[in-house]
């Protein structure tokens, strides 16, 4: 699903030189539910960018749904994004004073899709994240919880192959925080592949895989839920 092999993303000034990442390899498998977690700095942010096409990087080959997607030019890396990829960061990035229902629609208009299909896959996706009710609301309406779910109605109605979320309950209390890592376990059980950024050991616990970055690379896995737990360091 997601392969990257000896990644490296360098940041250079006139200055200074930044090894963001550093032969960074990793695989994620369809299906899977990945928490990555790291002290702040040690590259976290900048794979999920790779991972989802937002930044380029400096060496190394990403595969994503078993296509080499290293080079490739922006207009495809946009059209993979927008056709694989859903995202859900911790801010929610809700437009203020569109709807729910017309969030949910933004990115579907650059899909191409009719207004039929756009509207049932906004519905489907709001009744799945428990908000068909109030789909004609403003986002000042609703809760920070209820708002993450808006966003997540958002990531799900364009059908991804996986979702990518950073810090997605950051902004949550602990109530709101486990009430949508909750609908993302749901969410992963009917198939979608996630992959989620973390500073919270318990929800991380939660996933079905920890990866654990460190300076630029990852340096332990551990198999979550499964009888045995297994530590692998790379070497």
């Amino acid at each position: 699903m997601l392969k990257m092999e000896n990644i490296a993303k360098v940041y250079r000034t006139d200055v200074v030189e930044t090894h963001a990442l550093k032969e960074f390899s990793l695989e994620v498998n369809e299906g899977d539910f990945v928490a990555v977690t790291g002290p702040s700095g040690s590259g976290k942010t900048t794979f999920l960018n790779i991972a989802g096409l937002l930044e380029t990087y400096s060496a190394g080959r990403y595969f994503l749904d078993g296509n080499d997607v290293s080079g490739i030019s922006d207009a495809a890396r946009s059209r993979v994004r927008n056709e694989k990829i859903g995202f859900i960061f911790q801010g929610f990035n809700l437009i203020p004073d569109l709807s729910l229902f017309d969030n949910v629609d933004v990115p579907l208009r650059y899909r191409g899709f009719s207004s039929k299909e756009r509207k049932q896959r906004i519905e489907q996706s709001l009744d799945t994240v428990g908000l068909s009710n109030r789909m004609r609301h403003l986002p000042a309406q609703l809760s920070g919880g209820q708002q993450q779910r808006v966003a997540i109605a958002r990531a799900l109605a364009g059908s991804p192959r996986f979702l990518l979320a950073d810090e997605p309950t950051g902004n949550l209390d602990s109530k709101m925080a486990n009430s949508v890592m909750t609908l993302l376990q749901e969410i992963n059980q009917q198939g979608t592949t996630i992959v989620m950024v973390t500073h919270d050991p318990g929800l991380a616990a939660q996933a079905k895989r920890n990866i654990h970055v460190r300076d630029g690379q990852v340096s332990e896995l551990h198999e979550v839920n499964t009888e045995h737990t297994r530590d692998v360091v790379n070497g």
